[in-house]
């Protein structure tokens, strides 16, 4: 009845009125007062009260498979970190940069590219950050100077392949509706590879001279970059453990497989330099420095012991234990004392790990003396982890954010991928029914804990694809999209189509840079194509210059999520943004449309 009304009372006025809201929704998108999915839903929600949508096309908008694919890539792509692929190959470039220097930097913003077309780049920035402070700091570089690239590169990748971006898959799925044929794997990749070495040259030639040069801030954007200093003891294999022990390892060799940073060996009471030939046996206690992640691996190890504890069997061994990670405020009992002298381990609570900032927090885990800010990872009882966290002066106690790399599992997450990647280019099927086939055989192998899975769904970019589209069905049913490209075709009927192509990239990316990227492009991309048809061309050049022009997002932090990572990880102005973007989203933009007007002959 409600709905009936304001149907009724708004029939003279549904195409100005439909813009109105539309121009709320955007001003909505540029102050920030909510957020976007919340601002994008109101305004679906007013097209369905008014009536400018039907409940059966509000519910229509779920069926599009854009969004099922993008939730799907953002699975797949957790995949590659948790079973610690990422993680390899960012230590492998670490090593590199030490023996190679500014090459090995060069190939890592080339993988970051190459990789963002065939994933979702925000973890995959997430991951790197820390990875490529590590290599400027290696090279006496300012992290500032290399931390904007790696955003620019990602966003650069992303435009090589249709499932570089979820801005991509959205304009396909958005075409789609409108009528037009499905978009290859690769079609995109001629103009994306043009964008890619244009902005890459770019990069390379002002980005020394423009981008600021001063260190990053200090706080790291995940646990991953913060290492704890453990130890580890090799033991006799258990009946579960691999055939080969560790016995008779070299260290390279153990190294290479837990990708930690070893201090020292202690052997019947002899400390013994880590030398990369020197032999591990049995009883040798390790002492390294690991992330997180890799000390939870090593923990689950069938042949090694990890950390300290004093009694002969620690509680995680005999029953059901918990981890917790804590900050040590400082306590006139335990402050200063050796953690061997503390009587925290009566009952098997073990250490598993203490990290201190800029420091080894001591020559072994037993003769560390506690400060306050040191971080400490506990396993044991849930009371007995109680008890203590009560008696002593800890604060922001929680479990750990991380989990143990799954890497006996990284080759189905990787050969996954590439056959979900490899099918979609041959057109064997749909995309969205390859990359859910990839899902369920990673869940299947668990090569991502199914909770996981669904946390590394970005929610909130579903939400506001959703909306999105019912809005983008309003301004359809409306006469909106209509009125646009019927006051647009007497001003360009007479341009030139590469004028054409600069005008709609110019004003993806402008609006890009204000708004989400996600919203520009269901909005625009039914414009392009009517606009199109009634200038008696060829849509997809239009299309193509969308996708490109979306994605080209340099002179703001907020125009792209990978540029907000950034922002805050290299203590950033927004002014830095704007002095290297802005003549990025010139030279790159113009390199792309002439590359779309040369290639399609549109």
């Amino acid at each position: 009845m409600l709905q009936n009304f304001f149907a009724e009372f708004m029939a003279d006025t549904p195409t100005g009125l439909s813009a109105l809201i539309l121009g709320l929704v955007f001003l909505g998108f540029l102050f920030e007062k909510l957020p976007p999915a919340a601002v994008a839903t109101a305004g679906a929600a007013a097209y369905l009260l008014l009536g400018y949508i039907s409940t059966e096309e509000a519910l229509a908008v779920f069926s599009n498979p854009a969004p099922i694919t993008i939730a799907a890539m953002f699975i797949l792509s957790s995949a590659l970190v948790s079973t610690g692929v990422l993680d390899t190959a960012s230590s492998w470039l670490v090593g590199l940069s030490e023996r190679r220097g500014p090459v090995a930097l060069l190939l890592l913003l080339l993988c970051v590219a190459v990789a963002s077309g065939l994933m979702n780049n925000t973890p995959l920035v997430i991951v790197l950050i820390p990875v490529i402070s590590k290599m400027a700091q290696a090279l006496n570089i300012a992290s500032s100077k290399v931390l904007i690239p790696l955003s620019y590169m990602a966003i650069l990748g992303g435009t090589l392949t249709l499932v570089g971006t979820s801005t991509n898959l959205l304009i396909d799925g958005v075409a789609q509706r409108q009528g037009m044929e499905p978009m290859g794997m690769l079609e995109i990749l001629p103009f994306g590879l043009v964008a890619l070495v244009v902005g890459a040259l770019t990069l390379l030639v002002l980005g020394p001279r423009l981008l600021p040069s001063h260190m990053a801030s200090g706080e790291a954007l995940d646990d991953s970059a913060t290492e704890f200093m453990s130890e580890v003891r090799i033991v006799a294999p258990r009946e579960d453990a691999d055939e080969d022990p560790s016995t008779g390892r070299m260290l390279k060799d153990f190294t290479a497989l837990s990708k930690t940073r070893v201090l020292g060996i202690i052997r019947s009471g002899e400390r013994l330099n880590p030398e990369p030939d020197l032999e591990i046996h049995r009883n040798d206690r390790v002492i390294l420095r690991a992330n997180q992640s890799e000390l939870l691996t090593l923990r689950d190890h069938p042949n090694y012991t990890l950390g300290y504890f004093k009694s002969q069997q620690p509680a995680a061994e005999a029953q059901k234990t918990e981890k917790v990670e804590a900050v040590y405020a400082g306590d006139a009992g335990s402050s200063g004392r050796r953690l061997r002298d503390l009587d925290w381990f009566r009952t098997g609570v073990r250490v598993l790990g203490i990290s201190r900032r800029k420091h080894n927090p001591g020559s072994e885990l037993a003769e560390v003396r506690l400060r306050a800010g040191d971080r400490i990872l506990l396993e044991g009882s849930p009371q007995d982890l109680a008890d203590i966290l009560q008696s002593e002066s800890f604060v922001a106690a929680s479990a750990p954010k991380l989990r143990p790399y799954k890497r006996h599992r990284a080759w189905l997450a990787m050969a996954t991928m590439i056959a979900v990647i490899t099918l979609s280019i041959f057109n064997v099927a749909p995309i969205v029914t390859l990359s859910l086939l990839g899902v369920g055989a990673i869940l299947l192998t668990r090569c991502v804990e199914a909770d996981d899975a669904l946390k590394s769904v970005d929610g909130s970019i579903l939400v506001l694809i959703f909306a999105m589209l019912a809005i983008g069905q309003g301004l359809d049913n409306t006469g909106v999209v209509k009125g646009i490209v019927e006051a647009l075709t007497p001003l360009l009927q007479s341009a030139s189509p590469l004028l054409l192509l600069l005008a709609i990239y110019g004003l993806t990316s402008l609006l890009t840079e204000m708004v989400s990227n996600n919203a520009v492009a269901v909005i625009l991309t039914p414009v392009a194509i009517s606009l199109a048809e009634s200038l008696g061309l060829d849509p997809k050049p239009l299309i193509y210059a969308i996708m490109l022009g979306a994605s080209a997002s340099f002179a703001t932090p907020i125009g792209y999520q990978t540029n907000t990572l950034v922002y805050a990880a290299g203590n950033y102005r927004f002014t830095d943004f704007l002095r290297v973007g802005l003549i990025m989203n010139i030279t790159v933009g113009i390199a792309s449309c002439l590359a779309i007007w040369v290639l399609t002959g549109i």
